[in-house]
């Protein structure tokens, strides 16, 4: 019972982790699309892909440690 438990747990955080992600790109592709096409963002929006990637970076820390 235990180890069901434990790996219900660990099943639950990766989907956590990969919808999270999920998110993220989603929020994070409309500015990647104009930084692409346009060349340049404004600071506001810099500053929020600038978060998105380091959200993103800490998400996928995450997720290597629960495979491991």
């Amino acid at each position: 019972m235990t180890d069901d438990y434990k790996l219900g747990y660990q099943n639950g955080q990766t989907d956590t982790l990969m919808d999270l992600g999920y998110r993220l790109y989603n929020m994070a592709e409309p500015l990647l699309l104009k930084k692409l096409t346009e060349q340049k963002l404004s600071t506001e929006e810099n500053a929020r892909l600038e978060t998105l990637n380091k959200i993103a970076k800490w998400v996928k820390q995450k997720e290597e440690t629960e495979n491991d």
